[in-house]
């Protein structure tokens, strides 16, 4: 509390005027994300063009223009706006709802700092506005000067009304900025392909944004932008297109696979859902939806978008016309994009930004995986309803937090949905060329790799690094067991399907930035995957297995699973007598094999049926039961009320074949190998084939024994 005695003095905050180089440098990454400002300030003032010019590049004194045809701004929204830093009239705008009159649009500005681009690009600022029956302004500033002042409130700016229009006469209306004594005087042809990428892709070819397109010229060296193709001129020629929509209760998609001219193929060339559950990527263990609903577009609202791939292997990429225009195309303009309102959030999709973890997904199956520089994609949000996406302060894209999160991971479900069927196509486009298959699908070597070079100069390289070198020894010993065993084909799948499972974990854990102990942790576990499956591998192939007694393993070991997923099991072990059910088979290969096929079931039930807070009665069911309808012995039945088998069996047991995202496709592989070494047969019997319970609508599975006790 003050007394008599005490003084005191009310002092108004003040900011230097170094603010403006500290904003600068923090704000706007670089020169070319400096101009690509004043282009969406261009959009803002609801103007149809954006014009970028390059003037007197390999000169003393180049300048950049930036003008555009929007509404402009008179003296009293210049003096009070524009010369504001930080003034929040387009945020305003935004939260009001209010669009601009001519093309509906919602501002994209919310934090009244774009005006610092200028001073990231230059010194001296030569500014014209005029607005609609107003008089012409014309804004000078020289920061250099302005920096000279102590205090940023100190600093003095000409603004002057022209009694007679200079620039725009008549009835024009817009803002054009000449930013001379450039920072960055010299600009390579990689410059400016860079800064033409920024600006001609700042709103998306695929979308309508109210007329609006920007341009860029480079007088004098007119050939570095010659022939560069843009998006739109060959995503119509693209080998695979992909189409889709959702609401958040229905996905929509449509998919595409333009034949090459002269070849003809078998089978489908297009396919569409009209209401197609979306699976997503799988969280940690077995928590999280399985599908997309409202709750996973929450904050960022209903989601468009089209992804376009190619493919650059010699001997397809010769079948499609303009090869060199292509792979140049691709090399300029491949990535997935987002788009705003249909103006382009940055840096989403730029070379070196793999905001989805492409290359990283394609390591382990090159073949099915998209990589960065052999997809093009729009995706699609409206600024109204992403309030929860918020884009950093840094102009280089969102926040990451929870809504960016379910945001990337609609997203990459959605290009698991197209690489699934994409892969359908390729495979029949390489059978028909016979190329060799893929001897290595899935090596482990390289995402090791990967997984090195990500630690590399972290804090946690020290403790990491002896781990991740451990668990490549352990493999490379693993590796060699297994082929003097004979046993690669079945046993190293496995063992590359449990390390890629943990190495993506802590891959993603580091780029996350959790917590060191939890880090060390899943180093720890993938570590343990080695020594678990050599377990395996020390038991006898040759001893005998009591079914029955394999079935009541598996149960116990399953038990909280099915009850935490609320999935009632109806077991049928009896047949003849209560004798054992004895088969010549490893009791561990049975055990893996039954756990892979419940997993399964778990995971196809959980689509059926999404979890639901009022879910109650369990309402998936399971049946693993014993018959001997099947000729040539008897076989353990495994059948669901889930989704059911939608793809040919041949193609069902196939390696890496699974319509799971993020799946390695090695369940039935698995599956179907162990029957053979078990001397029997995986089979996919129709219900009409068996006496099933009347439940049973969904996948079965026979683990058919031939000439068993």
């Amino acid at each position: 509390m003050a007394t008599k005695s005490d003084r005191q003095t009310d002092t108004p905050l003040r900011a230097r005027s170094r603010v403006i180089e500290l904003l600068g440098d923090q704000l706007i990454g670089d020169a070319q994300l400096a101009v690509f400002e004043l282009v969406k300030n261009a959009y803002d003032a609801d103007a149809s063009f954006a014009r970028v010019t390059l003037e007197g590049l390999g000169t003393q004194d180049p300048q950049i223009i930036v003008e555009d045809d929007g509404e402009g701004m008179d003296a009293n929204t210049v003096n009070n706006v524009w010369l504001v830093i930080g003034h929040d009239i387009r945020k305003k705008q935004r939260e009001r709802g209010k669009r601009s009159s001519k093309y509906n649009r919602l501002p994209l500005g919310e934090k009244g700092v774009g005006r610092i681009a200028t001073h990231k690009l230059g010194q001296k600022i030569e500014l014209h506005t005029r607005r609609s029956r107003k008089s012409e302004v014309e804004v000078l500033v020289d920061w250099g000067e302005v920096l000279k002042n102590e205090f940023l409130d100190e600093a003095v700016v000409r603004v002057r009304e022209l009694s007679t229009p200079e620039l725009f006469k008549g009835s024009a209306t817009g803002t054009r900025i000449v930013i001379s004594d450039l920072r960055q005087r010299d600009w390579s042809g990689r410059d400016v392909r860079r800064l033409y990428r920024y600006i001609t892709t700042i709103c998306s070819p695929f979308e309508a944004v109210g007329d609006f397109a920007a341009e860029l010229k480079v007088p004098g060296f007119e050939e570095w932008l010659a022939d560069l193709p843009t998006v739109g001129e060959l995503t119509e020629e693209a080998p695979w297109t992909f189409r889709f929509e959702f609401d958040g209760t229905q996905f929509h998609w449509q998919y595409q696979f333009n034949s090459p001219k002269g070849i003809k193929l078998e089978g489908r060339q297009a396919k569409s859902e009209d209401n197609d559950p979306l699976l997503l990527p799988p969280e940690p263990g077995s928590k999280g939806k399985v599908i997309a609903d409202t709750d996973i577009i929450e904050g960022i609202g209903p989601i468009t978008g089209q992804f376009f791939a190619y493919d650059r292997e010699p001997r397809i990429l010769r079948l499609y016309p303009q090869i060199n225009l292509r792979k140049k195309f691709l090399d300029e303009q491949s990535g997935i994009r987002v788009y705003r309102d249909g103006v382009r959030v940055y840096n989403y999709g730029e070379p070196g930004d793999d905001w989805l973890s492409l290359d990283l997904r394609r390591v382990n199956r090159p073949t099915e995986r998209l990589s960065r520089n052999i997809v093009i994609g729009a995706v699609h949000i409206g600024l109204l309803h992403s309030t929860g996406l918020r884009e950093k302060t840094n102009r280089e894209g969102f926040d990451r937090n929870d809504a960016f999160e379910r945001f990337r991971k609609f997203v990459v479900a959605s290009l698991n949905k197209f690489e699934f069927e994409r892969a359908q196509d390729k495979s029949r486009l390489r059978r028909f060329l016979d190329q060799e298959k893929d001897q290595v699908r899935a090596p482990v070597e390289e995402p090791l790799k990967q997984l090195r070079k990500k630690i590399a100069d972290t804090a946690y390289e020290a403790e990491l690094k002896p781990l991740i070198e451990k668990a490549e020894n352990d493999y490379h010993q693993m590796r060699d067991l297994m082929l003097r065993a004979g046993m690669a084909g079945l046993n190293l799948a496995v063992v590359i399907h449990e390390v890629e499972r943990g190495i993506r974990a802590l891959y993603e854990a580091i780029r996350d930035q959790t917590d060191p102990e939890k880090l060390l942790e899943q180093a720890r576990q993938l570590v343990r995957t080695f020594e678990t499956i050599a377990g395996l591998l020390r038991r006898s192939r040759s001893e005998e297995t009591d079914v029955r007694a394999l079935v009541q393993t598996a149960a116990e070991i399953n038990e909280r699973r099915l009850k935490r997923h609320q999935i009632k099991v109806e077991y049928q072990l009896a047949r003849d007598s209560d004798s054992p059910l004895l088969v010549r088979a490893p009791f561990d290969l049975l055990l893996g094999t039954i756990t892979n096929l419940v997993d399964n079931a778990i995971y196809w039930l959980r689509v059926r049926y999404p979890e639901t807070e009022e879910q109650k009665a369990p309402i998936r069911r399971m049946y693993i039961g014993i018959t001997d309808e099947l000729s040539d012995g008897w076989a353990l039945v495994i059948a669901d009320n889930g989704v059911g088998f939608k793809d040919d069996p041949e193609l069902l047991i196939e390696p890496f074949f699974t319509r799971k995202p993020e799946g390695m496709g090695l369940g039935l592989y698995y599956a179907n190998i162990a029957m053979q070494v078990c001397g029997g047969r995986l089979e996919f019997p129709a219900a009409d084939d068996l006496e099933l319970p009347a439940w049973v609508d969904g996948g079965i599975i026979a683990l058919h024994f031939l000439d068993s006790k």
